[in-house]
């Protein structure tokens, strides 16, 4: 008996504490007191007000410019509430607009507002806040999501063309390399842009380097040999034109074309600038051949 009426004073005195903080915080607030009242509905969530205090402390958050504290009441909400997420939704969205007006400052706060914005309402338009949000850094996984709202509220060719590039990356970075190759591919065929089209072919012959790879790994020889061969057709006489070479070969014998494998081989062996390590695995691969390797001339000889 005596516990039982212990535990009603000790709730009854949480609730009352949680309700003279909340009532505390709201007369902060309406004297604009913005970081006073944040701090009051603060405390009285770790004593245990309700759910609703949570719009309440967001609220005097933005107010008073503490834009996590905002962002981490709104997710809360709509955790602990999920009939008031839309409410929620729209909170983070003005939490991003309010970072937003920071300029380079309010980025990091944009970033984790649209995310979390993200995680409640996968389909609400983030319009403009989606650049801003892959400004920040976003991760490949993040930035995946965010792309196409980016680039549909892109206002210019350029930045669309950018915005290719962005997501040609993020889909490299988490080992979606054929659409990578993809959206390379219309990247390089759209702009003139000559930083982007360096970055584009340098994405696209990485990709298409892992993807002829793979062939390779299921014995897949026509498809290994197209890949390796836009490789070829972007960059030569460099480490990873090397590699597609050596793989060129190894496709082609996949295939049974012996000889064409051999001058696969016999172009790496006979490149001056040719790594030793590429040189002397071509040089093993001819032998297996039967083929006898061709050195290139030493230093100073004719």
């Amino acid at each position: 008996m005596i516990r039982w009426l212990a535990a009603i004073v000790l709730a009854t005195g949480c609730s009352v504490a949680a309700a003279d903080h909340e009532r505390l915080g709201d007369e902060a607030y309406r004297e604009g007191n913005y970081g006073r009242a944040l701090g009051e509905y603060q405390t009285a969530q770790r004593t245990g007000a309700r759910s609703r205090v949570w719009a309440k402390t967001a609220a005097a958050a933005i107010r008073a410019e503490d834009f996590g504290a905002a962002i981490d009441a709104y997710a809360e909400l709509a955790r602990e509430d999920p009939t008031r997420a839309l409410e929620a939704a729209v909170g983070l969205e003005r939490v991003a607009q309010a970072a937003e007006r920071q300029g380079t400052a309010g980025i990091p706060a944009v970033t984790r507002a649209v995310l979390a914005l993200r995680s409640i309402n996968p389909g609400r338009p983030l319009g403009g806040l989606a650049r801003l949000t892959l400004a920040g850094g976003a991760e490949p996984a993040d930035a995946l999501s965010l792309l196409p709202a980016a680039m549909a509220a892109a206002g210019s060719g350029r930045l669309v063309d950018s915005l290719l590039l962005r997501l040609a990356e993020a889909q490299r970075a988490t080992v979606a390399c054929e659409g990578a190759a993809r959206t390379y591919r219309t990247l390089l065929r759209r702009t003139e842009d000559n930083r982007l089209r360096v970055a584009g072919r340098a994405g696209l012959a990485e990709c298409a380097l892992l993807l002829g790879g793979d062939a390779l790994a299921t014995s897949d020889g026509a498809g290994a040999e197209r890949w390796f061969e836009v490789v070829l057709g972007i960059e030569t006489g460099t480490s990873r034109g090397f590699q597609a070479q050596v793989g060129l070969g190894d496709a082609r014998i996949l295939q049974g074309d012996a000889l064409g494998a051999a001058v696969a081989y016999q172009a790496v062996v006979s490149a001056p600038n040719a790594p030793d390590s590429l040189r002397g695995v071509a040089v093993a691969k001819l032998n297996g051949l039967g083929a006898a390797p061709t050195e290139p001339p030493a230093d100073g000889e004719a």
